[in-house]
């Protein structure tokens, strides 16, 4: 039976964690070891903004994040027969909301060190609640109801449900709206 394989909940997950991971190591660790190197006090005597220096490690990421989601992609299409349920535009849009949302847990992450050991210990204290709590390789539901709440409200989960609702369950734009805004969102606040 399409999507109630373990399969179809596993590679959604692979799919948004992958978003995290890329995310907090390759934003988050990129502008604390550049600070240590003190490679950013020399961008102040450039002509570029410190946004537009912001907008270009953000957007790099989201291209490769997004280039790595296809081949993931392509690969479960492939090899498992996995089907898309839902709306191809919606899937798209959550998949960015939850990039801007890493990026903007990344680049807050960053600005609270410029020590790299510091900087390692700060992005796992981020990554690893979520990674284990989120429901990338199991049901959240398993976990005491007094958690659930909790859970239910981290990145990651809004992220991996959402993204999960579209291909197991044939989720559209309505169904993925509010998650959208809330991502959207936290990587903006």
């Amino acid at each position: 039976l399409t999507g109630t394989r373990y399969i179809d909940f596993l590679v959604p997950g692979l799919i948004t964690m992958g978003v995290m991971m890329s995310s907090m190591w390759g934003i988050s660790y990129g502008i604390i070891e550049k600070r240590s190197k003190k490679l950013l006090r020399r961008l102040v005597a450039t002509p570029m903004k410190k946004s537009h220096f912001l907008m270009a490690l953000i957007t790099v990421r989201i291209t490769m994040n997004f280039l790595e989601a296809l081949v993931l992609l392509i690969f479960a299409l492939l090899a498992f027969n996995m089907t898309i349920q839902g709306s191809i535009p919606a899937m798209i849009l959550m998949f960015l909301a939850g990039n801007i949302a890493f990026a903007g847990i990344a680049v807050f992450v960053s600005s609270h060190t410029s020590n790299t050991e510091v900087g390692n210990g700060l992005i796992n204290f981020v990554v690893m609640p979520m990674m284990v709590l989120s429901g990338i390789f199991f049901s959240y539901h398993n976990f005491p109801e007094w958690s659930l709440p909790v859970i239910r409200n981290l990145p990651l989960t809004m992220l991996t449900d959402g993204i999960r609702s579209i291909f197991n369950e044939g989720a559209g734009y309505a169904d993925v709206a509010l998650p959208i805004l809330i991502l959207t969102a936290t990587g903006a606040l």
